[in-house]
Parts: C-alpha cells; structure tokens; sequence
C-alpha cells in the first residue's frame, strides 16, 4: 500500500471514530488476544463498566460467530471486526463470507430478533439461559443473536451481500449493533 493510500485509511478510521479494527484470519488465540487489545482500548476511550461490558460482549460474540459460521478461508475462518466511537457510544460490527445456503436459517432468526421489542429480546433470552434445549444448528445454544440483541439501544442491522448469492457459494454477512 502507498503512504497517500495508507494516510487516508488512517485518517478516514479517525473520522468515523474507529477505536479498533481486525481484518483476516481468526482462531481462538487470535480472538482472545484482540480481545486484550479491546478491553485496554475501550478503558482508554473512557467507557464506563456496563458500557464497556456490553461492547466488549457484543464483540466476542460476534468474533465467535466469524469462527463457527464463516466461510473456510485457507487455514481457518476469516473475517473483519470494527468497534467505533459515536456521539451516542459505541457500534459493534462485524463481517464475513458465509454459506449461501445457511442464509435463509440466519436471515429468519435475524429478522425474527430484530422485529422484537426490548422487552421481548429480554424475555427470549432469560428463557434461552434457562432452558436445556439446545438448536442443532447453533454450536453456542443459540444464545449469541440475543446477546447482542439485549446489548444493543437499536435493533441489530444486517446486510447480505450480494442478495443473491455468488457462483462460489457464498454470501458476505455485515452486522452491526448500537450500544
């Protein structure tokens, strides 16, 4: 990359109030280290413990969810994780290559989560704790969307890119959260 094309990443990162960013390949290691580097840049940034908390939920969430659910990319599952400063918080977002076929299954539990009220988000998720049952096609109970859900001040948005998917078979997943 050329020092004009990298001054400019810099500067536009600073613009939207980037406080961190990943992109590339992701394994537990990789994920508990970034998730170091997040906790020290969030205290940094002046957020307060709940705030902090959230985000920083949020973001292992959606970290874990690159590491289970993305596209096989070489040696492991590759993805990017944003986390930027707003006038009113934080946004958590992330993205990653995933099978086009599990589009549909995550496109309904997205819309069904995101079509809920607060309260209800808080309701599904205290029964989603409690109960033993676990989906077979989740590899953490299901609980992750909802944990973000109930984080989030807005609902979560999404985006899948290209709508529909491509030759290869895969399909870009964005999410973002408001905390």
């Amino acid at each position: 990359m050329e020092l004009s094309l990298f001054n400019r990443f810099v500067a536009q990162a600073s613009e939207s109030g980037v406080v961190f960013y990943h992109s590339g390949n992701l394994d537990e290691a990789t994920i508990a280290s970034i998730g170091a580097l997040l906790r020290r840049r969030l205290h940094e940034e002046g957020a307060d413990g709940a705030q902090s908390r959230k985000v920083f939920a949020t973001f292992m969430e959606m970290a874990q969810n690159i590491l289970h659910y993305g596209a096989a990319c070489g040696d492991g599952r590759h993805g990017a994780l944003c986390v930027a400063r707003t006038d009113q918080g934080f946004e958590v977002m992330c993205g990653n290559d995933m099978a086009s076929d599990q589009v549909p299954r995550v496109r309904k539990r997205l819309e069904s989560v995101q079509a809920m009220e607060p309260g209800k988000v808080r309701q599904a998720y205290r029964r989603q704790l409690a109960s033993d049952q676990e989906d077979a096609d989740s590899k953490g109970a299901g609980l992750g969307l909802l944990t973000m859900a109930v984080s989030s001040r807005a609902p979560i948005e999404f985006v899948f890119d290209p709508d529909p998917p491509r030759q290869d078979g895969t399909t870009f997943l964005f999410l973002r959260t408001t905390i």
